[in-house]
């Protein structure tokens, strides 16, 4: 069976069900998928990408708009530079599917060229691998492959995530010359007739059977939340605390300074909290589901669960709104926690005007006023900084790569936002607006050549580079503390020499340096077509973090 047949069969096959993006790293092995997408035999965004592992975090970015992406990348060390942005999918629980060439069974372990053990080269980290052999278009074929997407997906009932396509190709991976042209009679091409796998939703408990009454309840969401948490929290009266990725500040009503509120003596009161989503940013939250006197109830459709202490009381799969009427000590603690919110955003007010203004805290309450598209957070300060010190993100779509909180593929992320919300291409960004992504300059180093994939597909992108000199997280935790700064600067700091503006000249993309986040408001203020990369300096200033985040105590 020809191998671009094969590779024909899966790639139509795929566009039938459901795939919408395929990201094509170039290869020999691989080829065969190139000839077939050039042929069109899939019908959905298909491009190519140079680098695997950018190509994986764009699929990442992808997913997180609601695409269902699929990689092709060619054998070997190819399919080992997409580790991270499986782990980072797999607990994010982010659909993608992995389609890797392989080298033929007479190939591998005899010292052949780019032959590897590749097939279930990802383990537990895949919801499911599958190994296909050179193969014509057939039921058996597609059978495999709906079970491939609906493992992706995550149905019937399960939990979405990567799935891996193991292809073994044999030579040749040309296109040969079809029968017809030598005079057999013509073969009536076999069309896919995918069995479409829908997921199980999830029956709702009744709030009053797993709740029950509280007199200080709180929800708290974090990233992958419930889109029925306002709802929960206005039938319940409970306030909605929520991460800056959680997905629940584009509904409102949410409660601002969430590690500020738990980390006041307010917080102490608290008798029951139902979480939604993965909370895993701040260690107040995690000291509030570890606190044995409240009742945690955790809402999640998918296992496992983030329960890191081992507290919760229950743990279901959806949640109805309460419906009884919202006691009286239940409102009068809402009406108290809105009032400390307000305080908090004062008191907060007060402790930034009475600094620089030129700290990653500054910065974030800058790009949250003068932005209005997606946001695409680092996920060590910057995601930090936003939770702690941005008064409101009512409306917004924002997004960080949570699941494994690495920094790696950062920029690839936010390309892929970009492809998946309409902001790329030679077309004007929707309404005026672009994606802005904000990182520390380590997290943009470690992904530098992901430029030129924003620059190849015409994101409308600011990539603003948060610069305080190398690792900055570290100086708001412990280590900041034990280590001298000679000690810190060597081992955690690592800051790197790096002319951002030649960087972003080398890639073709624009490039603009804001010296003070008021200067950057400006430039923000004037978003141009295309990617751009601003350079902005700013201190670390590790003081503030736990000074606001004990700004109430």
């Amino acid at each position: 069976m020809p191998s671009v047949d094969t590779a024909s069969a899966i790639l139509s096959s795929l566009d039938a069900l459901g795939v919408t993006h395929v990201l094509y790293c170039p290869g020999s092995r691989s080829a065969p998928f190139a000839y077939a997408l050039e042929a069109g035999s899939f019908g959905g965004d298909a491009r190519p990408i140079l680098d695997e592992r950018g190509a994986g975090f764009a699929a990442v970015g992808l997913a997180r708009t609601g695409a269902l992406p699929a990689i092709v990348v060619t054998s070997g060390t190819a399919v080992a530079e997409l580790a991270p942005a499986v782990l980072e999918a797999s607990h994010a629980r982010l659909p993608l599917l992995v389609l890797s060439a392989d080298r033929p069974g007479e190939l591998r372990g005899v010292g052949a060229s780019q032959a590897t053990d590749q097939s279930g080269f990802f383990g537990t980290h895949v919801r499911a691998s599958i190994d296909l052999e050179p193969q014509e278009a057939s039921p058996s074929l597609v059978g495999h492959l709906a079970r491939a997407v609906a493992a992706a997906c995550g149905a019937p009932s399960g939990t979405p995530g990567p799935v891996q396509i193991n292809v073994a190709f044999r030579d040749p991976l040309t296109p040969v010359r079809p029968a017809s042209d030598s005079g057999d009679e013509a073969v009536a091409p076999f069309v896919p007739r995918p069995t479409r796998v829908m997921g199980a939703h999830a029956v709702p408990a009744l709030w009053e059977d797993v709740v029950g009454p509280a007199d200080a309840g709180l929800i708290v969401a974090g990233e992958g939340a419930s889109p029925r948490a306002r709802e929960w929290s206005e039938a319940s009266g409970f306030p909605l605390l929520a991460e800056p990725a959680s997905g629940a500040w584009s509904g409102g009503g949410v409660t601002p300074f969430e590690q500020s509120l738990v980390s006041s003596p307010l917080g102490r009161e608290v008798d029951a909290v139902v979480v939604t989503g993965r909370p895993t940013l701040s260690r107040p939250i995690q000291a509030l589901l570890a606190r044995p006197n409240v009742r945690v109830v955790v809402v999640d459709a998918h296992a496992p669960w983030v329960d890191i202490s081992g507290n919760a009381s229950i743990v279901v799969a959806d949640l109805e709104p309460a419906r009884e009427p919202i006691c009286a000590a239940q409102a009068e603690w809402a009406s108290r926690v809105r009032e400390a919110a307000r305080d908090a955003g004062e008191r907060i007010d007060s402790l930034l005007a009475s600094g620089s203004g030129r700290t990653m805290l500054d910065l974030a309450r800058s790009v949250a006023a003068s932005t209005s598209g997606p946001l695409v957070l680092g996920a060590s300060n910057p995601v930090r900084a936003f939770d702690l010190a941005v008064p409101a993100l009512e409306g917004r779509v924002v997004h960080s790569n949570r699941g494994q909180a690495g920094i790696d593929g950062t920029i690839a992320t936010a390309v892929g936002i970009c492809l998946g919300s309409g902001y790329a291409g030679e077309a004007p960004a929707p309404a005026g607006e672009r994606v802005t992504a904000v990182m520390g300059d380590l997290t943009a180093c470690h992904d530098a050549s992901s430029l030129a994939l924003a620059a190849s597909v015409g994101a409308h992108l600011d990539i603003i580079v948060a610069d305080d000199q190398g690792g900055g997280i570290f100086a708001t935790l412990e280590h900041g503390r034990a280590a001298s700064a000679e000690a810190y600067d060597r081992w955690f700091g690592l800051a790197q020499s790096v002319d951002y503006e030649a960087l972003a000249a080398a890639y073709g993309v624009a490039f603009a340096r804001a010296d003070a986040p008021r200067e950057l408001e400006s430039l923000l203020a004037h978003p141009t077509n295309g990617p751009r990369l601003i350079h902005a300096p700013v201190e670390r200033a590790a003081h503030l973090y736990p000074a606001i985040r004990d700004v109430l105590s």
